[in-house]
Formats: structure tokens, C-alpha cells, sequence
């Protein structure tokens, strides 16, 4: 197996700046005990894939309002033949933060739906609300993308949908040791798509439904009889709009289930919440947050927590490319019934971030001149006819 020890750092300098970004995308928040939130996403380069993408983390200390600069970047090292993809935080029932970073290999003739394709990383803090960040040595996980929160069932288990692209079932890893430990599981036989993103929600009858995203624009999902996940049906849609793209769902501390997804026919527009009371048959409930409604406004990929005082904060990104936003929101379940904002603290399309990408013309169509003779020579013969 071809496995290289993530490059991480502590101090990163103008190279990760605001204004040298030309897009960025694919966030994710967490919230420690004490109320400070982090976020992080996917940027570098003049796109995604690219040799010079980076994964970067940022501070706020007053609920969102400002944020710092990078305090940590992971780049990917293309002469050690990986780039890093993704980035995703986790806060465990240790109130420990796990920061999961993807790494994709590009050796020569490895195609991505070998196994050795990709690995999940993990670095963990076990202070998140100390004044610096101290990080254990990276932990690794799994061959697989991991772009989700993991879930923790009622038994103690923690499940994982760290995906890949070489089976024909859907796959996660589950951790019986608070994370100590993980060992690679199979769901049931899914769809034809490469990026099935998924997360695994634990129903009230101590049944695993497996939600996965497909290429068309419903969701599919996997169920299992048990939490141990002996017998997993197959994966088949459910009559939930997705706009193939990636999703959010969690059990929220009322009992109820909170789905955010885009909510449309026209791919990733729409993105809106929605609350469940009978484990996701039906939704009866919904809060438009963000209407996009054409290819460069596309808001995509939320990642949400659940604050103390009965708060939902998420992030999302916004035309990665054009708008080169990250959005931040928070609403509370009520809003949601409301179908409208009711409380005084809610609100939504917050930017917390947008990159200008560099005004110098030249430098522009240089960085996408040199990522485009890169995935030609590197990327590009790597990938298999039917991901092309």
C-alpha cells in the first residue's frame, strides 16, 4: 500500500492568503464546548483537482462574526504523488476535534478505482478551546474519501462513510474503540457514481439507514436490520430531490431529523432545510436558505452543528469558482416549521469568506495553464473511461 504521511502547517505564510485564492469550496464547521467555531475548506490552484490544492482551518471567537487567518494548512506535496482533496471536522463525544483530511495518490497507472487510490487521514486536538492548537501525530484511517461527519450510535460505535470508487457496494469504517481502531464495512450494491457522498443516520428502531448520493437528482440510501450492519439491502432512490450533490443529515437533540439538501431539479440550487418526526418518511417541514438559481450561483455542500442554546449553524459554499464565497447560516427547528425566520439571532447568507481570485490577469491564465499541462501529463491518464 502507497501511504504518505500528510504534510501539515502550523504556520503558514502569504503563499495561503485571502487574496492569492483564484476559488475555494467544500467547508466544514465544528463547535467546541466553550462556543468557538472553526471552519475549513478546499482551496488552491486555479481549480479542483490541482496540484497546489491545500486544505486550510480558521478561528472565530465571536459566533462567526470575524474569523482569522489560515491558522493551519495541509497541502498536498505533488513530488511525493498526492494532492489533498478535502477537509473534514469532526467534534467526538470527548469533545475532541478530528480534522480528516483525503489524500489522492497519482502514481503512474493507478486508477482511481484502485485501492490504494485514496486515504483518510486524521489529526486530532484534544483542546479545541486552548489558545494553540496542538495536534497528535496523523492517524490513519481508511482507504477512502471521507467527506462527511462520522455518526455515533447508541452502542458506542462510530461509523464513518470514508467512500471509494473500487467496489460496487457502498463502504464506511467503524471505530468500536472511540477511534482508536477502525475496520472497513460494506453497505449494499450502489449506484453508478463516483462521488457517492453518504451519511449514515441510526433510526429510532435501531435500524441504519445508509443516505448516498447518486448522479441523477434524487438520493438513494442502504438500510440495515441492526446497528452491527450484518444485512444491508441494496441501495435504491427515495423521493428526495439532491441535485447530485452532497447533502447533511442528523438526528437533532429534540428527537427530530434535520435534512439539508438542494431541494431542486436544476442540480445544485435551492438549498434548503428540512425537519422530519417519523425517521425521515416524511418531511413535512422546510426553510429555503439559499435560492440559487443558475450554474455560477451554485451553493453547495453544507456542513452543519448543533449549538447549546438551540441554535443550527452551517456553512456552505457559493459559486466555488465565480462567487468564490463560503456562506455561513443559523436558524432554529421553529424557523423551520415557521418556514420562515422567527427568531432574532437567525439569519442567513452570511459570507465569512470571499476570494477576490488575483486581479493579475497573468497570473490567472498562468495557474490554470499549469494545471491544465498537469492533468493532462498526471491525472488524466489515471482515470478510467467511465469516470471521464
Amino acid at each position: 500500500m502507497y501511504l504518505q504521511t500528510p504534510l501539515m502547517i502550523s504556520s503558514p505564510d502569504e503563499t495561503y492568503a485571502l487574496k492569492h485564492r483564484l476559488w475555494q469550496g467544500c467547508p466544514s464547521l465544528l463547535r467546541t464546548p466553550k462556543g468557538r467555531l472553526y471552519a475549513a475548506w478546499y482551496s488552491g490552484g486555479a481549480g479542483e483537482p490541482d496540484k497546489d490544492n491545500y486544505n486550510l482551518i480558521i478561528r472565530s471567537d465571536d459566533d462567526g462574526w470575524t474569523w482569522s487567518e489560515p491558522l493551519t494548512v495541509w497541502p498536498g506535496e505533488s513530488e511525493k504523488h498526492y494532492i489533498s482533496i478535502d477537509i473534514q471536522l469532526w467534534l467526538d463525544p470527548q469533545n475532541r476535534m478530528w480534522v480528516f483530511i483525503t489524500q489522492r495518490y497519482l502514481l503512474d497507472n493507478m486508477l482511481l478505482t484502485d485501492p490504494g487510490h485514496l486515504a483518510t487521514w486524521a489529526f486530532i486536538c484534544d483542546d479545541p478551546d486552548a489558545d494553540e492548537l496542538v495536534f497528535s501525530e496523523p492517524k490513519y484511517i481508511a482507504n477512502g474519501f471521507t467527506r462527511t461527519q462520522p455518526t455515533v450510535l447508541s452502542n458506542g460505535d462510530w461509523l464513518l462513510c470514508a467512500y471509494d470508487w473500487c467496489s460496487e457496494n457502498y463502504r464506511y469504517s467503524r471505530s468500536k474503540d472511540h477511534g482508536e481502531t477502525w475496520e472497513r464495512c460494506e453497505a449494499g450494491r450502489k449506484f453508478g457514481i463516483a462521488f457517492d457522498e453518504g451519511m449514515i443516520l441510526e433510526r429510532k428502531d435501531k435500524t441504519l439507514a445508509y443516505y448516498a448520493r447518486t448522479a441523477e437528482k434524487l438520493l438513494a440510501w442502504s438500510v440495515s436490520d441492526d446497528l452491527e450492519g450484518s444485512h444491508w439491502k441494496d441501495g435504491e432512490y427515495i423521493p428526495i430531490l439532491s441535485g447530485c450533490s452532497r447533502f447533511f443529515i442528523k438526528r437533532l437533540r429534540s428527537g427530530r431529523v434535520l435534512l439539508i439538501h438542494n431541494d431542486s431539479q436544476l442540480r445544485r440550487t435551492d438549498l434548503c432545510a428540512k425537519l422530519s418526526e417519523d425517521d425521515g418518511k416524511t418531511w413535512p417541514y422546510s426553510l429555503h436558505l439559499d435560492e440559487a438559481q443558475d450554474k455560477a450561483h451554485h451553493v453547495t455542500y453544507p456542513d452543519a452543528v448543533e449549538t447549546e442554546d438551540g441554535y443550527i449553524q452551517m456553512l456552505y459554499d457559493c459559486g466555488r469558482s465565480t462567487f468564490k464565497e463560503i456562506r455561513m447560516a443559523q436558524f432554529t427547528e421553529e424557523d423551520i416549521i415557521a418556514g420562515e425566520l422567527l427568531d432574532h439571532g437567525s439569519y442567513l447568507r452570511r459570507i465569512i469568506s470571499k476570494a477576490p481570485g488575483r486581479t493579475d490577469k497573468d497570473y490567472a491564465e498562468k495557474k490554470q495553464n499549469e494545471r491544465e499541462i498537469w492533468s493532462k501529463e498526471v491525472f488524466a491518464k489515471v482515470i478510467p473511461e467511465y469516470l471521464k
